[in-house]
């Protein structure tokens, strides 16, 4: 598809909702398990900041290939007023049309349009790589950082007038028109088809989650990390203690039932870690503590341990399997001790889980008494 063949356009009314279905589709598990962008659209049309003169599709033969939406937005300047910007985003094309310049069309022309309107400069949030193809420039060059005052890569900035930036050092807002909420987002969600979220390693936002607890109608995504998880332990636990699935529904139910309270961390409504707590009179267990394969080393392990410890103010103890030595490594980094004696951890096992004396003869107990 050649961008010389492209129509672009101002968005017509009648043509919200599949624009929105586009982007939901340009970046659906893109960043973050799903995405939130087709909100972002939605909410963006509505906003005083948004600019509807400088935001276009564009079409090609009756399809519409690619969106781009702009608003206004400020630098907070370290001395004097706020200086006005632009900013755009989303900027997107179907997954089936991208590397064919459409991008790059639309970015062009709105550069060119916003120049010709006077407008100082745009600064964005977006892949340095790509949008140094475009004329953009770290910000930081500029003297310009996040709305935190840190220096951040992916804030790249284009003046459209020579040293329109130069002296006006600060901090970038994008402001009220960008400020969506996951629940927002999640509501606005439930009136398009369902589609299933995944959760991958590219994905910048994994690291920003919500501890909270599972519901009941969540046991298919817990069962899901479970097993995904699970396999860190094929060729390590002893071969008659393995068995796929590692856990089947029927179990987690039962181990539901018998009070096994899960708590999850939530990426955009999707569960990527979880883990339970089981309270047996004297002492809590910590129970099936697990996080997806593809959301390892980022500490939710340890976010998930801190916030399900805090439920309880009884002693907690853990079970792991004896070989499984990166668990054991786990809680011990965050204060528990291994059980040295072999009688003593054998009736901690026997007493406060229902395991076959095979499991028992094959695992490990750790405690945290000064919880």
């Amino acid at each position: 598809m050649s961008p010389h063949h492209l129509r672009i356009r101002p968005e017509g009314p009648a043509e919200h909702r599949v624009v929105e279905e586009l982007v939901r589709d340009a970046f659906w598990d893109l960043y973050q398990p799903g995405c939130v962008e087709h909100y972002l659209v939605h909410h963006l049309r509505g906003h005083q900041d948004f600019r509807a003169d400088l935001s276009f599709v564009a079409e090609k033969d009756g399809r519409l290939v690619g969106v781009i939406f702009y608003a206004n937005a400020t630098i907070q300047k370290d001395r004097g007023a706020a200086l006005p910007v632009l900013t755009f985003g989303p900027l997107a094309v179907p997954p089936d049309c991208q590397k064919q310049g459409i991008g790059k069309a639309l970015i062009d022309y709105t550069v060119a349009l916003a120049k010709s309107k006077g407008e100082r400069a745009i600064l964005i949030y977006g892949n340095p790589a790509y949008y140094h193809r475009h004329g953009f420039q770290p910000a930081s060059h500029f003297g310009v950082t996040d709305s935190h005052g840190d220096c951040c890569d992916a804030l790249q900035a284009l003046e459209l007038r020579e040293g329109a930036l130069a002296g006006h050092a600060g901090r970038f807002l994008e402001g009220e028109a960008y400020n969506v909420t996951p629940d927002q987002a999640a509501a606005y969600e439930t009136a398009f088809p369902s589609r299933k979220k995944h959760a991958l390693p590219a994905q910048i936002f994994l690291g920003f989650g919500a501890l909270r607890p599972v519901s009941a109608d969540e046991t298919e995504d817990i069962l899901e990390i479970i097993n995904d998880a699970a396999m860190a332990y094929k060729g390590v636990i002893p071969d008659d203690r393995w068995h796929e699935p590692y856990m089947s529904m029927t179990e987690l139910r039962q181990q539901i039932r018998d009070g096994v309270v899960f708590h999850g961390y939530v990426v955009n409504g999707l569960a990527v870690g979880v883990m339970g707590i089981q309270d047996k009179g004297e002492v809590s267990l910590i129970r099936h503590a697990y996080v997806r394969s593809a959301c390892r080393n980022l500490g939710i392990g340890g976010k998930l341990l801190e916030h399900v410890a805090a439920t309880t103010a009884k002693p907690l103890l853990v079970g792991t399997w004896a070989k499984a030595t990166w668990a054991i490594s786990f809680y011990q980094k965050h204060g528990f001790k291994l059980v040295e004696d072999d009688n003593r951890k054998n009736d901690l096992l026997r007493r406060y889980w229902s395991i076959p004396a095979r499991q028992v003869e094959t695992s490990v107990v750790l405690t945290h008494p000064g919880h």
